[in-house]
């Protein structure tokens, strides 16, 4: 706990700048970069996750050693998989963007058989030229070396052995091994232990703990998260350009959609912006909810055809290097609001200002979330739509706040606040048709949700490039009404 402490207070020291003195692209030139068919060269540098794996190497209990597995690769239908999308700690960890690979970090150097001392191991498949021709580039281990910077990077065929030899030669050193390893809910597919293929993490954890039944096991998720909630300033650049592009799209959509678009047409408008711009995936579904679906929460289905008169209510965020936004405008598609539309967005309005105002360094990750609830169940009492406070989760069923970074919903500790935490401010108010008030509300459905950055000056919104107030939003209504 010591340990974790000491990462902590550094973490909040050098949260808003970099941890190497080596911070750009640089690090690796673009010849060899390209030579492994990587053309972005404003990626996280190989610094920054050196950086992190030396914290939290220095996280670890002694006589230990730490294994991380990549993600998964999932099959879609028949032989088709999904894209491939790295586990966000290992991608934290290595900057490797590759299935099949392994991190193995050591508590105290170990000795290779080539007599070298290090402190981790990379391991990742090897190149295969005729497979490339049909998927890509592989790095393999000289590539990974090359590229991400390891001390020492080896074929994943070499891991079962290593694993062994590294617990084996710890118990003959009269010590009780801990292993640190957090398992993956989904199949993986690399052998591990004695050549047989692991069908799941739990196979696995079994095999080891059969093997070495003194063997003690534990997690560094915790250290993990308390890492992960504090922004560098290299993190910081490619979440305001995840969030920009997000704005811009956002921007796109209540400029250019008209009453009798289909739901998944402003979809599209939003994901062509995001590809245009460079970003490799959408963060989560885009959620695009026209009149009734505005009072979903997390409608994805985005097959209606809008109407005149329907509130939209639109959650879509970018994802850039491996970096979410998460962004919501909600906004009346026939251009000026309603006088019930303009209640009920002026009040989640105020509701989301008061979350924002009170991000603040030191102040419980809760507050955000409680300030806006006092405006929701107030403004909700005052217009006749609930009669006691308590009936506000009817309107209002979900929290204000989650951090955001290398997942949507990202890591971390939810203790105070502190300089380099970015989350979410995202209060919404939602009256599905047949809700038990003036059926005048029927089928509002508001959110707005921005991305804020805490400063030891204050909030800083992230997502301020799209526009928030009534004003403002019906002028950039206008324009194409």
């Amino acid at each position: 706990m010591k340990r974790l402490i000491t990462i902590l207070l550094l973490l909040t020291l050098t949260s808003l700048r970099p941890v190497s003195a080596q911070t750009n692209s640089n690090e690796v030139s673009r010849d060899t970069l390209n030579k492994y068919g990587i053309y972005d060269t404003d990626r996280l540098p190989p610094s920054f996750h050196a950086g992190r794996r030396k914290l939290l190497l220095d996280s670890m209990q002694p006589h230990s050693i730490a294994l991380f597995l990549a993600g998964p690769e999932r099959t879609r239908a028949n032989d088709i998989d999904y894209e491939f999308h790295q586990d966000p700690n290992f991608y934290y960890l290595t900057g490797c963007l590759e299935p099949g690979a392994a991190l193995m970090l050591f508590e105290k150097p170990f000795t290779l058989t080539n007599g070298r001392s290090v402190r981790e191991v990379l391991f990742v498949r090897d190149r295969n030229p005729a497979q490339e021709t049909w998927t890509g580039r592989r790095l393999g281990p000289e590539g990974a070396n090359a590229v991400l910077k390891v001390e020492v990077a080896l074929s994943i065929d070499s891991l079962p052995a290593m694993l062994s030899n590294v617990l084996s030669r710890m118990e003959s050193e009269g010590t009780v091994p801990m292993l640190y390893y957090d398992q993956h809910t989904e199949k993986i597919r690399e052998p591990l232990l004695g050549g047989r293929l692991i069908q799941s993490d739990s196979t696995l954890r079994d095999m080891i703990t059969e093997r070495y039944p003194n063997l003690r096991l534990a997690s560094l998720r915790t250290s993990l998260a308390a890492l992960r909630e504090v922004k560098s300033s290299e993190e910081l650049t490619l979440m305001r350009r995840a969030i920009s592009i997000s704005n811009e799209a956002h921007n796109r959509v209540i400029h250019e959609s008209r009453p009798g678009w289909f739901e998944y047409q402003l979809q599209a408008l939003a994901e062509s912006v995001f590809t245009n711009h460079g970003a490799e995936y959408t963060a989560y579904p885009c959620i695009v909810g026209s009149g009734p679906n505005s009072t979903i929460l997390h409608y994805e289905t985005n097959r209606r055809k809008t109407k005149t008169g329907d509130f939209i209510e639109m959650d879509m965020g970018a994802e850039y290097h491996g970096y979410a936004a998460d962004v919501t405008r909600s906004f009346p598609i026939s251009g000026k609001f309603t006088r019930e539309q303009r209640a009920i967005y002026s009040l989640v309005l105020e509701a989301q200002d008061s979350g924002i105002a009170v991000c603040l360094s030191g102040a419980r990750f809760r507050s955000a979330h409680s300030a806006a609830l006092r405006v929701i169940t107030r403004g909700l009492l005052k217009l006749g739509i609930i009669k006691d406070s308590s009936e506000y989760r009817k309107y209002f069923m979900h929290g204000t706040s989650h951090y955001l970074g290398l997942d949507v919903h990202d890591a971390g500790a939810y203790g105070p606040l502190r300089p380099g935490n970015v989350l979410t401010v995202e209060p919404g108010i939602y009256i599905a048709e047949g809700s038990p008030c003036d059926k005048k509300w029927w089928n509002i459905g508001c959110r707005i949700e921005d991305d804020i950055l805490i400063t030891d000056h204050g909030p800083v919104n992230l997502s301020s490039g799209s526009p928030r107030t009534i004003p403002e939003l019906e002028k950039l209504l206008a324009r194409s009404h």
